[in-house]
């Protein structure tokens, strides 16, 4: 995916965000549920500003994170979340993205900010929608994409062995509509990531926005076409942990 598709997303999906309507703000979020709908908001415009004010700031010296103001209460955080989603469009638009920036995957091109901003908007708006009942799904090509990233940026990062048991065990993802599959070996301290066809100790097949909601511990295995064992499916999500 190019630059121009990763901005496109993130208009498109932060200004579905931004019509959030102010009475709604109270729901809980099933997929996220330590949040209501309002912190949800809240925290996809907290991100916004850090990654603005990261894109603007010496590379080499980018901001704490506690620097950023926290969102504010109640139907004020609409208003807030819109300006920080427009600062951060304008940030994209006007900064140098091939300077290399300190990010929590080790040093990155400023596209790479474009592209995590995409999947957090993407899989967020997602979040509120399943919230007030009408989700849509998230488009095919953008799915694909973030599944490649949560297995490239945190699989290594935040999956527990302890906790799956990891001995070798493989798990293989097949989106129903578009080119993706996915192989993945459950090593004792890895996880082995391939772009191959194959046959896994569990198959999980089904659309790109289902399977990246199924990495993003959104979607149980039970809702898409599983073969093999199940139990493994359900230990993996667990341990991924996202």
């Amino acid at each position: 995916m190019d630059l121009a598709h990763y901005l496109t997303a993130v208009r498109r999906d932060g200004d579905l965000l931004a019509a959030t309507p102010a009475d709604v703000l109270d729901t809980v979020v099933p997929s996220c549920p330590a949040w209501t709908v309002g912190q949800l908001v809240g925290h996809t415009g907290w991100v916004y500003r850090w990654v603005t004010a990261t894109l603007r700031a010496d590379p080499a010296s980018p901001p704490n994170p506690k620097s950023i103001e926290a969102a504010p209460q109640g139907t004020a955080v609409l208003e807030w979340y819109r300006v920080a989603l427009g600062e951060l469009l304008t940030a994209l638009g006007e900064v140098d993205l091939d300077r290399t920036f300190k990010t929590f995957a080790g040093p990155q091109n400023g596209h790479w900010w474009a592209r995590r901003m995409a999947h957090e908007t993407s899989v967020h708006r997602w979040d509120r929608q399943q919230a007030l009942g009408a989700a849509t799904p998230i488009e095919t090509e953008l799915a694909l994409d973030g599944i490649d990233e949560v297995l490239d940026t945190y699989l290594p990062r935040r999956f527990d062995h302890a906790t799956f048991r990891s001995q070798g065990q493989t798990l293989h993802l097949h989106a129903t509509d578009g080119a993706g599959e996915w192989m993945l070996t459950m090593k004792p301290d890895a996880v082995h990531c391939q772009r191959t066809h194959g046959k896994g100790d569990v198959a999980l097949r089904g659309s790109a926005s289902d399977l990246l909601l199924f990495v993003t511990s959104r979607l149980d295995p039970e809702q898409l076409d599983t073969f093999g064992q199940l139990e493994l499916a359900q230990r993996w999500q667990a341990a991924a942990n996202f």
